[in-house]
């Protein structure tokens, strides 16, 4: 009677069956786990579009903004206190319905004081979270605004080549001084001097002292010879 025999499997046959299913079980694990990150950096999250974030705002100011996100059950608009540590808020508008890039309300700030405060959009869920969005706003109607002021951009000065520099080093601009002469005095005349001589009355005198002088030496020559 022949023996029945059972047949086994082959070993090696086996082994890589089993590698190939757990290669593509931990494939398709790090498919899943690299999707959930995507998917959670792409969900469309709340916004307020307007006023933006630091705005001077006055009177009647539309506010604008998107709520429309996977599982809006509600919507609702609020405002607060910037300084306020409680973070009480109060109800501008509330809607069912939702919208993208469009009028959320209408907000009257004529009715607060002037002051720094904060909008917030609140988005609740179908599974009862819910999502928030705020902007800061600064309410100036009773409170003349900043004048802004313009930065002062400052002027480079003109590169200049070597030779125009050097040339403007050699030829100054400074003005030459003029000297000034000291004032010119006009001699006064003087009337003549009885006192004085004048080159004439010298020559004629000198001419009269030496005749005098030769007749007197011609009379005692002859005085002289009379006697001897």
């Amino acid at each position: 009677m022949p023996c029945l025999t059972r047949k086994m499997g082959d070993p090696v046959t086996e082994f890589g069956a089993r590698a190939r299913l757990l290669t593509v079980s931990l494939f398709v694990a790090a498919l899943f786990c690299a999707a959930k990150p995507v998917q959670a950096q792409n969900a469309v999250q709340p916004l307020i579009v307007s006023p933006t974030d630091g705005q001077y705002v006055q009177g009647t100011v539309t506010v604008k903004g998107t709520t429309q996100i996977p599982g809006f059950a509600s919507g609702e608009l609020d405002f607060g206190y910037a300084s306020d540590p409680t973070q009480t808020w109060f109800v501008i508008q509330t809607t069912s319905l939702p919208v993208t890039n469009d009028a959320l309300a209408s907000w009257d700030t004529t009715v607060i004081s002037d002051g720094d405060y904060v909008l917030r959009l609140r988005v609740t869920l179908l599974d009862g979270s819910y999502q928030d969005a705020t902007a800061a706003v600064r309410v100036r109607n009773y409170t003349p605004l900043p004048t802004p002021t313009s930065a002062v951009t400052p002027t480079a000065p003109p590169v200049l080549d070597i030779p125009t520099a050097i040339l403007i080093l050699a030829s100054p601009t400074m003005p030459t001084p003029t000297p000034t002469l000291p004032p010119f005095y006009t001699p006064t005349v003087l009337p003549p001097n009885p006192a004085g001589t004048t080159t004439t009355a010298v020559y004629s005198n000198f001419w009269r002292g030496a005749l005098l002088a030769g007749v007197l030496a011609v009379v005692l020559g002859a005085l002289v010879r009379l006697r001897r």
